[in-house]
C-alpha cells in the first residue's frame, strides 16, 4: 500500500478553438474489478491560467505541485485559438490510502457545475469550443501524486 499525500499537479496541454476555456479534472482509485472512488478534484478557467511562481509550491525537483492562479483582472489572458497552451489545474490536496493492484484515472471535462457556473460573457467565450489534449513529445500532459510510501 502506499499513500497519496498532498495537492496532485495535472499539468494538461491542450489546442482550443475558442478564446476561453474550463478544464476540469477529477481523480479517482479504481480497482481491479472497476470500482471507482473519487479523491479529489480541481478546475480552471483558461483565461485565468497565469501562475504566479513565488506563491506555488513546487517539489524538491522543481515540478509544480500546487499552482497558485491569480484570478485577478491583470492576469487575465485569452486562450489564443489553435495554439498548444499549458493549463496547470490546481487540485485539491488530499490523503488516501491506495492498495497495491488499483490504479489511478484522471477525468478531464469541460464543465463544473454547480460550482463554476458561467456568466454570459464567459459562455459566449467558451460556447462550440473543441479541445484536443495533447499526450506525447514536447507537450505531454501529466499527473504527478505525491506518494507516501507504506511503513
Amino acid at each position: 500500500m502506499a499513500g497519496a499525500s498532498g495537492p496532485p499537479d495535472a499539468a494538461v496541454y491542450a489546442r482550443a478553438t475558442t478564446t476561453d476555456t474550463e478544464s476540469a479534472a477529477e481523480i479517482e482509485d479504481v480497482s481491479p474489478d472497476g470500482t471507482a472512488r473519487p479523491l479529489t478534484e480541481g478546475a480552471l478557467l483558461g483565461s485565468f491560467r497565469a501562475v504566479a511562481a513565488a506563491r506555488s509550491w513546487t517539489g524538491g525537483d522543481g515540478h509544480d505541485l500546487m499552482p497558485y492562479h491569480p484570478y485577478t483582472n491583470t492576469s487575465a489572458r485569452p486562450v489564443v485559438p489553435g495554439a498548444v497552451t499549458r493549463y496547470d489545474i490546481e487540485i485539491f490536496p488530499t490523503f488516501a490510502t491506495i492498495a497495491e493492484g488499483p490504479s489511478l484515472r484522471v477525468t478531464l471535462s469541460t464543465a463544473d457545475v454547480p460550482h463554476l457556473l458561467p456568466d454570459l460573457a464567459q459562455i459566449g467565450r467558451r460556447v462550440g469550443g473543441v479541445y484536443s489534449v495533447q499526450r506525447g513529445g514536447g507537450a505531454a500532459s501529466a499527473l504527478e501524486v505525491p506518494l507516501q510510501p507504506s511503513t
